[in-house]
This record gives structure tokens, sequence and C-alpha cells, in this order.
């Protein structure tokens, strides 16, 4: 089987083939830091967390960098409302961000620069593109990208004309008088006295948003990037300047030979955005749902596909994740009790089938809603075998496996894959067993209520019991 991948620069599903052997070096633009991050940021990082955990269980060597984007006008006007210095508003929010991201299961990038950890590196890439005339200083002490200087590369990704982008720019595009040029942008900008700034040639002055980027992918990547990725809101202005700058240092094309982007996350049928102020954080959603359930409901859709917020769709999330879950603690409760026996009633063959079903999914185009479903079928027929016979501990370790393997890569099922943890609660399982055993002589009394104030006792230790044709069984929550 190969590897499709939907690449937005030339719009069509192709063969990944990675531009040094088994090497993949892979950006994904990072937040901005001026506030809690949002549930559309979730649904970006989610979505390519599972990509690079995709693409490390085919193999490939993956060289992850993500940025933080921490000083930016909106961090300074943030900054100048709250009366915090910048910087310790940025600092704050990155350690959100980064709180946000462990507690949904986010792998850590294997770089995460920070802008204001790159400056020199910064003015040194200007520096280079006004010498090879792609840019130019203004007297106000700004450099603008000089897009008359690569009008044949303009729109590349974004699939416009240069036309078409003049008249949908709008907002997105810097309205400077200083510049030649209406779609010319900022590479460096001039700071007042009274906001942060560091000495340039040009200026006291900050970054553009969009070098940033250019600068730490090729620094901490290369020069020509196998995947550049981000939420499809980014394609203009951002990333198309990123294109336009990066191949002007460096004369090689294409910048990235893969460009993914990630669908929106709306409410009712609207754009998630702080600008538009129909957000919720991650953190408000993670109060009400286990972080488990939000990476769930997020991978359910399609990463380029648009999802639809909502609590009911979240806690159909819950309910369908609740099905999968199950099956994986059945395998671990009849491994409890499995002999040595050959015994293994077809499950070999039903652990390569779903073998074959999750790569066959996950091939063509990271396809998570196409690879959930066939967990679904896959844990189906799993409980019907150990319900009605007695599979021996070879082949439930094999299912057992299988499920560790799939989430190496979703993240979703870690709590029921991991070991228990004996004194979670502050009870061992002798402890537990005892309590059991207490209840069950409180039913024999009919001392309900004696019965009923140790499970909930259990209940608020996050054990769960579980009443049952075959007795009692419990697990740890």
């Amino acid at each position: 089987m190969v590897l499709r991948v939907y690449n937005t620069l030339t719009r069509q599903m192709e063969d990944f083939i990675p531009l040094h052997e088994n090497k993949v070096n892979m950006y994904v633009c990072g937040p901005t830091v001026y506030d809690h991050c949002h549930l559309g940021h979730a649904r970006s990082y989610i979505s390519f967390d599972v990509i690079r955990r995709y693409l490390a269980y085919r193999g490939y060597d993956v060289n992850y960098i993500s940025n933080i984007t921490d000083v930016d006008d909106k961090i300074i006007e943030r900054a100048g409302e709250s009366g915090e210095d910048p910087f310790e508003l940025s600092s704050r929010f990155t350690q959100s961000f980064v709180e946000d991201m462990d507690r949904l299961n986010v792998k850590q990038p294997n770089v995460q620069p920070k802008v204001t950890e790159h400056i020199p590196d910064i003015i040194e890439t200007i520096k280079v593109l006004i010498d090879r005339g792609f840019a130019y200083p203004t007297r106000e002490g700004n450099v603008y990208y000089d897009l008359t200087k690569s009008l044949d590369r303009v729109g590349v990704l974004s699939h416009q004309t240069v036309e078409g982008l003049m008249e949908g720019s709008g907002s997105r595009v810097e309205v400077e008088e200083d510049k030649n040029y209406r779609l010319d942008f900022v590479l460096w900008k001039s700071s007042p006295e009274n906001e942060p700034g560091w000495d340039s040639p040009w200026s006291r002055g900050r970054p553009g948003w969009h070098i940033e980027c250019s600068v730490m992918s090729m620094k901490y990547g290369s020069d020509q990037l196998d995947i550049h990725g981000g939420g499809a809101d980014l394609i203009f202005p951002h990333h198309e300047a990123e294109i336009l700058q990066s191949e002007g240092y460096t004369g090689l094309h294409p910048f990235s030979k893969y460009w993914m982007h990630n669908g929106f996350l709306t409410i009712d049928r609207e754009k998630m955005s702080k600008s538009l102020g129909n957000f919720f954080t991650i953190k408000q959603v993670l109060e009400e749902f286990p972080p488990e359930v939000v990476r769930f409901f997020i991978l359910h859709t399609h990463y380029r596909n648009t999802i639809d917020f909502s609590e009911k769709h979240l806690e159909e999330a819950g309910r369908a994740h609740e099905r999968i879950k199950n099956a994986i603690i059945n395998v671990k409760y009849a491994l409890e009790d499995a002999s040595d026996e050959d015994d293994d009633f077809g499950l070999p063959e039903e652990v390569n089938r779903a073998r074959d079903s999750f790569i066959r999914s996950m091939d063509e185009d990271f396809n998570t809603r196409e690879a959930l479903a066939d967990l679904f079928v896959f844990s189906r027929k799993v409980n019907a075998i150990i319900s009605e016979n007695n599979p021996g501990r070879e082949s439930l370790n094999e299912v057992f496996a299988f499920f560790k393997d799939v989430d190496e890569v979703l993240g979703v099922f870690c709590k029921e894959l991991e070991g228990p943890d004996e004194t979670a609660g502050g009870l061992s399982d002798e402890d537990i067993e005892y309590m059991i055993k207490q209840r069950e002589e409180a039913r024999q009394e009919k001392d309900w209520a004696r019965a009923d104030s140790i499970r909930d006792e259990l209940k608020e230790k996050s054990i769960v019991i579980e009443d049952g044709k075959d007795g009692v069984r419990w697990r740890r929550a």
C-alpha cells in the first residue's frame, strides 16, 4: 500500500515521496500567544499530531517543527488593554498552550522555536532578500517584500490571480502608506519607543508575521520542506508570503513539496475565531468533557473537512469512544483468566484484517474517520468472540497489542491501554476487593443503603463497579 496525501499546492492526491529518502521535515504554524487557545487550535494541532504519528508508524524519521509567535501586534494590543508587560503576557499564554496540548495528548514538537529567540536570524534573512532585490527598505524604517519581482509565483497556493487577490485581500493585507504595491508585505516594521523592538540596520523594530516561519522552518528543517501544514485560513496571505520570501532567499522551488491544510471548526456553521467572538477555549471544553473524548470528536472527521461544534456532537463522540474503550477493557478482563491453550477462535485473522484496514484508511490522506469506522467493526467482532468463547492468552495479547499500535497513532485510548495504577485513589487492589466483598455482604443482607454507600465511595476514588451475570467486575476509571 502507498501513502497518498492531498497537496493544496497541486489540488490533487499524490503519492508521498520525501525529498531525502526516509527523512521527513515537517513544519506546522504554531499559535500567536495572546490568549488561551480555542477549540479551533485543538482541531489543527491534533490533526497534525496524528499525521506526524502515522508517518512514524509507517517508518519515517519525522523532524516535526512548530513555532511560537511570542511578539506580534495582537500581543502588544492585548498587553496594552490589560496593563501587562507584553513578554510576560506571551510567556503566560505560551505556558497555557503547552498545558492544553499536554492534556489533549499532542506530542511536543522536536523543536518549538520562539520568534523572540531568533531576531538575529530574521534580520540576516531580510538582509539577503534586500541584497537579492526581493525586498526594499523605506524611510520610515520598514522593510517590504517586493511582490513585483515574483508575480509569476503569486497565487500558486491559493490558486488565484493577482487581480483576484487584490480584490479579495480586504483586511488580510497590511495597509501602509510607504509601500510600493498593495500586495507587498512587511518583513520588518519600525516600533514606537513604548513597544517592544530590536535594533536593526533599518530601524528599532520587530519582524513581520510571515518572515518568522520561513526563518525557523529553514533553520530547524531544511531549505525545502517535505510538509508544511496549518489551518486553511493561513493559505493567504501567510503561506503565500512564506513561499515567496523563502524561495527568494534560497532560489529553490518549491519551498515545500506538500502543503496540507486542516478544515475549519464551526459553530452553527460559522468559523470559530477570536475575532468573531464565537469561540470556546480548550480549557472551557475540558471542564465539561474528558480530553480523550475531545480528541476522538476531532478525529471522527477527516482533517480537511469542516467540523461543526456542539455539546450534542461531543456527547455522541463520548458514546462512540466508550464502545471501543469497552472492547479494550473486555480484552483486559479476558486476559486475567485466560489459559495458555492455543485456542484463538479466529482472533489473529481478525487482527490482520483490522491492521490492513487501518493502514488502508490512513494511507488515503490520513483518513481517521474511516480508520475509526474500521476500529468499530473490529471491536464488535472481538466482543462477540470473547463473549461466546474463551480465547487463549496469546491471541488476546495480539488483540491488545494491535489496539496499542493503533493508539500510538490516534492517542485516544491511553488510559485503557496502560497498566493500572495499583494505588490510584489511595486504594490498592486488595482494598478494592475487600470493599466489594463488604458491598456484596450488605446486598445479601438487603442493607441497600450501606451497599450504595460503598459503591459511591469507590466511585469517588475513580473505581467503576460493573454488576454482571458472572459476578462483579471493577476497573479504575
